[in-house]
C-alpha cells in the first residue's frame, strides 16, 4: 500500500466516484516535460491539501497525458461555479488555521520540502527536502530569485541586496525559530493564498480554496501574500490569524518575519511581469528596508518590531540552485497569464 497522502487521497476518491459518478469537471492542461511536471505538481499539492480541507478544496481526480495528443499533460479536478469575492475573515482564518494545526508534525519525512516539484504560476519551486525552516526558505528564495534574474536581467545592486538577505537577515530572522529552546514543526501550507485562488461557491456560499502549491513549512509563511495591498487581504486577516493562532517566538520578530515571507511574493510578480519594473523596485525597497534594520546579521539582538498587529502579550506559543527550464523562461507554458 502506498504511503504517498495524494496517492492514498487519490484512491479513495476513485472508489467514491464508481459508486457516485460526477456529471462536471474542471480541466488544466499543458505539454511536454514541464507540462507534466506542472500537472503532476498541481495534483499532488491539491491532493494532499484536499485532504485536510476536503469541503473547501475542488476533488483532484488525476492528472495524465492525453491519449490523442502525446506529450500534453493534463491535471483535472471537481468543477465549482465561483464567484469573485472575499472571503469571510474569520471563516477564511478559520480554514487555514485548521489546515495549519491538523498537519502540524506530519511531514512525511519529518522535514520541511514537499515530495515533487510545484509552480507558483509558471515558476518552478525548488521543494528539496531540508532539515531545518531557515535552510528550506534560503533554498526557495534563491530558485525565486534566479527565476526573476532569467526574466527581469541582472542588477548589481539587487545581487549585493539580496546576498546580504541571504547571509545576514534570513539567519537572523529564521534560525531563532529552531535555537535557544525553541522549535516549530512543518505543517502544510497552501503557499499561494490570495483572492485569485481563494473565491465563494456560487452556490453554497462556501469558501472554495484551490491551485494550492504546497509544502510542509512554517504556519506563518502561509501569511506572506496577505502583507501585499494587492492582494486585499490585510491586518483583519492577519490580526485574526494571530488571535487563532498567536505567533512563533520570538514574537518580536513576528512583523519582519512577515516582511521577509511576502518579499518571496513580490519577486514572484515581478518575474510574472518581465515588461513592468514597479515590482522589482518594490522588492527592491523592501529588501533594502530589511538588510538595512540588521546589518550584523544574527548578531543582532531581538528589538520589538513597530506597528505590530496584534498585542504580543496575549500571543500564545506556536509549536540551492534548481534548473531553469528554457520554454518556460520563455513564456511557452500556457494558461498562465492573469495569473497574480
Amino acid at each position: 500500500m502506498s504511503t504517498n497522502p495524494a496517492e492514498a487521497y487519490a484512491e479513495k476518491l476513485r472508489k467514491e466516484r464508481e459508486a457516485n459518478p460526477i456529471v462536471t469537471d474542471h480541466l488544466d492542461d499543458n505539454s511536454g516535460e514541464p507540462g507534466r511536471r506542472m500537472m503532476e505538481g498541481a495534483f499532488q499539492s491539491d491532493s494532499v491539501y484536499a485532504s485536510y480541507a476536503p469541503d473547501n478544496v475542488p476533488a483532484p481526480v488525476g492528472f495524465g497525458e492525453f491519449k490523442d495528443e502525446s506529450d500534453t499533460w493534463f491535471y483535472v479536478c471537481d468543477f465549482h461555479d465561483m464567484v469573485d469575492d472575499l472571503p469571510d475573515v474569520r471563516d477564511f482564518v478559520n480554514i487555514v488555521s485548521k489546515v495549519h494545526r491538523a498537519s502540524s508534525g506530519k511531514s512525511p519525512t519529518g522535514k520541511f520540502g514537499f515530495a515533487v516539484p510545484t509552480h507558483l504560476a509558471n515558476v518552478p519551486n525548488d521543494n528539496t527536502w531540508q532539515d531545518t525552516w531557515e535552510a528550506f526558505f534560503t533554498q526557495a528564495m534563491k530558485s525565486m530569485y534566479a527565476f526573476e534574474k532569467q526574466t527581469q536581467g541582472v542588477d548589481a545592486e539587487l545581487d549585493s541586496l539580496f546576498d546580504a538577505l541571504c547571509n545576514k537577515v534570513i539567519p537572523r530572522l529564521l534560525r531563532p525559530l529552531e535555537t535557544g529552546g525553541r522549535s516549530i514543526e512543518p505543517c502544510l501550507i497552501h503557499s499561494d493564498l490570495w483572492p485569485g485562488n481563494c473565491m465563494l461557491d456560487a452556490d453554497t456560499g462556501g469558501i472554495i480554496m484551490f491551485d494550492s502549491c504546497a509544502f510542509w513549512g512554517h504556519n506563518e509563511a502561509d501569511l506572506g501574500p496577505w502583507r501585499a495591498p494587492r492582494y486585499r487581504l490585510g491586518r483583519a486577516y492577519l490580526r485574526q490569524y494571530q488571535k487563532v493562532m498567536g505567533k512563533s517566538e520570538p514574537h518580536v520578530d513576528w512583523d519582519d518575519r512577515n516582511a521577509l515571507y511576502a518579499l518571496r511574493y513580490d519577486f514572484l510578480v515581478s518575474a510574472l511581469y518581465p515588461n513592468e519594473t514597479k515590482f522589482r523596485e518594490m522588492a527592491r525597497r523592501e529588501m533594502r528596508a530589511l538588510v538595512e534594520k540588521f546589518p550584523d546579521g544574527l548578531q543582532e539582538e531581538c528589538k520589538p518590531a513597530e506597528n505590530e498587529y496584534y498585542d504580543q502579550s496575549n500571543a500564545t506559543k506556536h509549536s540551492g540552485e534548481i534548473k531553469l527550464d528554457p520554454e518556460i523562461i520563455a513564456g511557452k507554458i500556457s494558461n498562465i497569464s492573469e495569473q497574480h
